[in-house]
């Protein structure tokens, strides 16, 4: 015979059963809430980077950094990342850092390596009938090296477009919780 004191112990049990079960739930919930999250934002951050490396964005701007031209690269970047909070790494120096005071809890790390000819570029062959060489800055184009007035006075003295080496260049995005 079931009575009204074996109801209540029933209700009771089921009442606490049923509260962990919850309190369990929303535990896991939470979790799986921050997992799909992440996972969103590493996605677009690796959908980023892509995008950026096929359209030669990334090389561009790496190019940029190299010829001393800081503000151009950044520049270029900004306008082509479409992220509100991230830092970017060229080679382990800071170019840009959007992060505004975000915390790096919900944080993702993406790493892009660049196989390119840093030091491609123009060069002056200089000198006169003792001896020859070749300069060691580079220049972005033709007339820049032509009129660099350091090599003017030479009696040889001619721009040639040189690829000295090959090296590569790491391009790191971190994604502060978009």
């Amino acid at each position: 015979m079931i009575n009204s004191v074996d109801l209540a112990i029933g209700t009771a049990i089921l009442l606490i059963g049923m509260a962990y079960w919850t309190v369990s739930i929303v535990e896991h919930n939470n979790n799986y809430v921050d997992i799909v999250k992440s996972d969103y934002i590493f996605d677009k951050g690796i959908s980023t980077m892509e995008h950026l490396s096929e359209d030669g964005t990334l090389q561009d701007a790496v190019l940029l950094y190299y010829f001393d031209r800081v503000n151009d690269s950044k520049k270029l970047l900004e306008e082509r990342i479409p992220l509100k909070h991230y830092l970017l790494y060229i080679d382990n120096n800071l170019l840009i850092n959007k992060s505004n005071g975000v915390n790096n809890s919900n944080s993702v790390y993406i790493l892009t390596v660049l196989t390119l000819n840093r030091s491609e570029g123009w060069y002056v062959i200089y000198g006169n009938e003792d001896f020859v060489n070749i300069s060691k800055e580079r220049f972005l184009d033709y007339d820049d090296a032509y009129n660099y007035l350091k090599y003017r006075n030479y009696d040889i003295h001619m721009p040639v477009y040189l690829s000295k080496n090959v090296s590569s260049s790491r391009v790191e995005l971190y994604i502060l919780g978009n």
